[in-house]
């Protein structure tokens, strides 16, 4: 870490001091962690690093991945039964097999690669047979320009595979770690692609990356993944998914392929394929089991080539109805008869990217998609199509402009306008001045809460006056993902992230909570899904004059919480964890803090 001038001789020098004075032993990163010298991620990226000389079972401790506590007991079993640390670690529910492979394979410096037929470049394979390859459990992945072939292996030390390998390829290859599960399946598919007649002969290298991208973005649609990261490092290639808003790391693919992979999504994008200096974006028509998928793709140019990153966009998924969208029945009544059903004024939506702020929108319009309604939307870009509503998508080099289509809008004689984000004074006061005339106005907003949104508004000098006389309400949000059921166990909070959330553990003794501890259905998180948190204002004369007099938030939501009944999203959120939907690290990472909760029966009263 001094190396990579993460931290410095005189940090490590008073958190060697602190760390030596310690009356339960710690591990120095979380003395440095603590100090503020360093972050967890830090950390586990220097040791990913250079970690290739460290102890595994210290290696993992250092991670945060297991306790002390666990390593000496494995030890223990290790030293009676002598076997390998990892498969005590794992026999002993400590640590989860892929976990524990991506680290052994970052102690070698080597990629983790989990192996599917159909991503291997069956080239690679010619004249080896499958029951070669089953008595030393490998197989070849892919081959380089100059030759160099990379094969999957569960284990790095066994020296039979290496003579086999040594025979096979002549010393030219490099070996990567894979789960025995997942070879074992790759074998047995070659041998059942042998078995029909098919050969690989005629395979070429283009059919080999047009085979593994397909892979890459089905598995993807399978998995639910929103976001596929395609990363180069230094050498090799990292294949994260963002499942239910997390990135999941899924395997690693050699150096080797990244220029062909990149190429392969440019040609679908129709990007410029010979361009490599500059940042690139494109489209792609993905259809995958008779749905056809709209993927976004950004490239963006790093120091180890480009990296790039799909958006995933099922254009046949169904809006879902407002009443699904997991509001409380109190909410959603509220939020229909107040909000939904006024003729005339302005709704903001708002949240952060990823927030779901575009489902809920078009869920409250499809409630108010009824034919003596004209509802004209401008978006950028159009995500989904309802039947019943003027849509239009922004072409800058068109000249639809966001700006020119907002001004052209009004013309249409709408009931409803839809603005696809509020992005500046302009859009603001465009949204303001058509509630002005008798429209009603949806729109979506960057902020961190309802309050927020408001005093952004001020912000942007849009005057107060106006803002009190056409903003109805305001409804912010997040998602938290869901415990998996599969996987769900009896759970005890974490006493601390409790005290942090404004509770006192005492009074969550009479609940019972619990907490996925990671299996395959959920790639080892312990989520799948997700769940919205709300929190709906509807303004009334009380806030009104409180933003007359341009008060600060903490006044304004105190206000709020006083006479409109705002119930906050971190609340919201609390009382799905008692209903067992998710869990207080869900609630503690997502939502903004509360300056002051209530008491838990009342929470639970409110969101009925």
């Amino acid at each position: 870490m001094l190396k990579e001038g993460i931290i410095t001789p005189e940090q490590l020098e008073r958190a060697l001091r602190i760390h030596g004075r310690l009356e339960q032993p710690r591990q120095l990163g979380e003395v440095l962690v603590e100090l503020g010298f360093a972050t967890k991620q830090a950390i586990a990226d220097c040791i990913k690093k250079h970690g290739s000389g460290m102890r595994l079972g210290d290696m993992l401790v250092e991670q945060g991945l297991i306790a002390p506590e666990d390593l000496e007991t494995a030890l223990r079993v290790q030293q009676e039964t002598k076997a390998p640390l990892g498969q005590v670690l794992i026999s002993q529910g400590i640590i989860n097999e892929r976990t524990l492979l991506q680290n052994l394979a970052n102690q070698e410096q080597a990629p983790y690669i989990e192996p599917n037929f159909a991503m291997i470049d069956q080239a690679v394979l010619r004249g080896i047979a499958p029951d070669f390859l089953e008595k030393h459990l490998f197989v070849p992945f892919s081959k380089s320009d100059e030759g160099i072939v990379t094969v999957v292996v569960s284990e790095f030390r066994n020296e039979t595979v290496r003579h086999a390998l040594e025979d096979l390829f002549q010393n030219a290859y490099r070996l990567a770690l894979g789960p025995e599960d997942a070879l074992r399946q790759c074998i047995a598919d070659y041998r059942r692609f042998r078995r029909d007649g098919d050969s690989t002969d005629e395979h070429s290298d283009a059919d080999a990356v047009v085979q593994l991208v397909s892979h890459i973005l089905g598995r993807a649609i399978e998995e639910r993944a929103s976001d596929i990261h395609i990363e180069p490092m230094e050498d090799k290639i990292r294949l994260r998914y963002r499942i239910d808003g997390v990135l999941v790391y899924k395997t690693d693919l050699p150096k080797d392929v990244q220029l062909r992979v990149v190429s392969r999504l440019k040609i679908l994008a129709d990007a410029n394929i010979t361009e490599t200096r500059k940042h690139q974006g494109g489209r792609i028509s993905f259809p995958y089991e008779g749905v056809e998928y709209d993927m976004r793709l950004s490239l963006y140019v790093t120091v180890y080539g480009e990296c790039a990153v799909l958006r995933v966009l099922n254009k046949q998924q169904g809006i879902i109805g407002v009443d699904e969208l997991g509001m409380s029945s109190s909410m959603l009544r509220r939020y229909r008869e107040d909000v939904l059903d006024m003729p005339t004024g302005v709704v903001l939506v708002t949240g952060p990217t990823g927030s779901g702020k575009t489902t809920t929108l078009y869920s409250s319009l499809a409630y108010s998609n009824k034919v003596d309604r004209k509802i004209i939307t401008v978006e950028d870009p159009v995500e989904y199509t309802i039947e019943g509503l003027i849509q239009c998508s922004t072409y800058d080099k068109a000249g639809r402009t966001f700006a020119s289509s907002l001004r052209e809008i009004v013309r249409q004689d709408p009931d409803i306008i839809v603005l696809g984000e509020i992005r500046d004074r302009e859009t603001a006061a465009t949204a303001i001045e058509a509630a002005l005339t008798g429209h009603k106005v949806y729109s979506t907003f960057h902020t961190e809460d309802t309050i927020g949104g408001l005093v952004r508004l001020i912000n942007m000098e849009i005057e107060a006056f106006l803002i009190s006389s056409t903003v109805i309400s305001v409804l912010a949000q997040r998602l938290l993902r869901r415990i998996c059921p599969a996987c769900a166990t009896p759970h005890q909070p974490d006493p601390n992230i409790v005290r942090r959330l404004g509770l006192d553990i005492a009074d969550l003794r009479e609940f019972e909570f619990t907490r996925g501890v990671g299996c395959k259905q959920c790639n080892q998180t312990g989520y799948i899904g997700r769940v919205a948190v709300y929190e709906l204002l509807v303004l009334n004369d009380a806030v009104k004059e409180a933003i007359l007099q341009k008060k600060p938030a903490h006044e304004i939501r105190q206000i709020s919480m006083n006479t409109t009944g705002l119930v906050s999203m971190r609340e919201d959120a609390i009382a799905k964890v008692l209903r067992g939907l998710t869990t207080f690290d869900e609630v503690m990472a997502q939502t903004p803090g509360t300056y002051a909760m209530r008491p838990l029966h009342q929470v639970l009263k409110l969101t009925q």
